[in-house]
């Protein structure tokens, strides 16, 4: 008899330990939005509506309707990069940035981020903060959870071998647009 509790209580004590994760698309979304990444899905559908010839000879109505679906599929494509990047314990990583991007420090990284030159990060991230917060924005700088995700940034997002066809298919959908998937990617 003595075998059933210790046996339910270790498998009880085994199912509250927190099992590590890749990170969700939901959760990277959060964090790209909170550091003002998120245009760039707009800017890129704008690239490419004004550089790719088979939509760029779109009529204007179509040719704005092309950004949403173009900008939604290159975004997703980002964050599983990102996602990928991040590994079998994106997780956690993405939980440490979303815990300091809720402190006064990561708020304003947060603004310097979306405003800045990378290389400039770090001083546009001290204005106005404390001794304190500045402490803590350096540490955070120089945490492992800041370096993965920053190399994450760093990775040359491959787009899939049937991005075509995909983007094909959002016009499709989305706007009534049939284009040759070859003539758009």
């Amino acid at each position: 008899m003595m075998r059933s509790p210790v046996l339910l209580l270790s498998l009880l004590c085994f199912t509250g330990v927190a099992q590590a994760a890749p990170a969700t698309d939901a959760e990277v979304r959060a964090v790209v939005q909170s550091l003002g990444l998120g245009t760039l899905g707009t800017d890129m559908a704008k690239l490419m509506v004004d550089n790719v010839p088979a939509l760029n000879a779109l009529p204007e109505t179509d040719r704005q309707c092309a950004h949403a679906p173009i900008k939604s599929l290159l975004d997703a494509q980002f964050r599983r990069s990102v996602i990928s990047g991040l590994g079998n314990d994106g997780d956690e990583v993405i939980a440490e940035w979303s815990r300091f991007l809720g402190t006064p420090g990561g708020k304003s990284l947060s603004s310097a981020f979306a405003a800045a030159n990378p290389s400039t990060i770090a001083e546009k991230s001290n204005v106005d903060l404390s001794e304190a917060e500045r402490a803590e924005v350096a540490a955070f700088l120089a945490s492992p959870a800041y370096t993965r995700f920053i190399a994450t940034l760093d990775i040359e997002s491959e787009l899939p071998d049937d991005i075509g066809v995909q983007l094909a298919k959002g016009l499709q959908d989305q706007c009534r647009i049939a284009l040759n998937p070859d003539d758009i990617s």
